[in-house]
């Protein structure tokens, strides 16, 4: 059941704080697809055809970044957002930990430059307040030119990256900005449940995990 307000979501969090066993942890996750990234304006612009027989697999979109409406969009809908929701009664945030990079949590690896990433001496120039120590190799491992991850390997991954996820971060409050493909898993995994949000859109989910 959907609480009807944020005074409500926290005292359901504690009632289910105070429910739980001693072994067991719970995060409340924001999953929040990014905005919209050139690959997805040349998807709309050329069409499905077009895009998967001319376009996706050059040069051109590798490791896609945002267009300037997706710059727009993720800035209009940030911090005003977030205003508005405290203005409802989201309790203040306190504290913004540092950004940190979990390799797993990725779109689907497949023939598609897009979603294959450069290198991490450039990631690092480019993203210096990101936190990359938990990533080992300079260049791209997992994604293929060749092969496209299936369901079962990708709901596979996103149930290692939760794992991940709650032994590295200690945190209850967890953003994660991710691709479609990868919350989709997600979701799957977890709840059983489709969910499909549109670029710059957010979708909440409280998770419990044993600690061990």
């Amino acid at each position: 059941m959907v609480p009807a307000s944020w005074s409500e979501f926290q005292q359901k969090l504690a009632q289910l704080e105070k429910e739980k066993q001693p072994d067991e942890q719970v995060k409340v996750v924001y999953f929040l697809r990014h905005a919209e990234g050139t690959h997805n304006e040349a998807h709309s612009k050329y069409g499905s055809p077009r895009w998967e027989n001319e376009f996706a697999r050059t040069e051109t979109f590798l490791d896609a970044p945002l267009t300037a409406f997706g710059v727009k969009d993720a800035q209009s809908k940030g911090p005003p957002s977030v205003q508005m929701e405290m203005d409802l009664g989201m309790p203040s945030i306190e504290m913004v930990v540092s950004i940190t990079c979990i390799e797993s949590c990725r779109e689907t690896f497949d023939c598609h430059t897009c979603n294959k990433r450069r290198p991490l001496s450039e990631l690092k120039r480019r993203f210096p307040d990101v936190d990359f120590s938990r990533m080992k190799d300079e260049d791209d491992q997992l994604w293929s030119p060749t092969h496209r991850e299936t369901t079962e390997e990708i709901q596979k991954r996103a149930l290692g990256f939760l794992i991940e996820l709650f032994r590295e971060v200690p945190e209850r409050y967890v953003v994660v900005a991710a691709h479609l493909s990868i919350i989709e898993a997600i979701y799957a995994v977890t709840l059983g449940t489709q969910v499909r949000p549109s670029n710059c859109e957010v979708v909440p989910i409280v998770l419990e995990a044993l600690s061990n």
